[in-house]
């Protein structure tokens, strides 16, 4: 995944990319969960044709 993709997700204050595990990760607890940034980075790895899939805890496994 491109460096600038990464680092508009690491702006977020809930997600962070986890270069690691390929995956974006919830760092909050679940009552401090923003949905709406859960749905930006969504919004992001679509308009950038970035295969995922959802995991537990608002995490997002990146497949390519």
């Amino acid at each position: 995944m491109a460096q600038q993709i990464i680092n508009e997700i690491n702006k977020f204050i809930t997600f962070k990319f986890d270069n690691k595990k390929n995956r974006v990760v919830n760092i909050k607890t679940a009552k401090e969960l923003e949905v709406d940034e859960f749905l930006d980075i969504q919004y992001i790895l679509d308009c950038n044709k970035i295969r995922y899939k959802f995991e537990k805890g608002f995490e997002i496994q990146i497949l390519n």
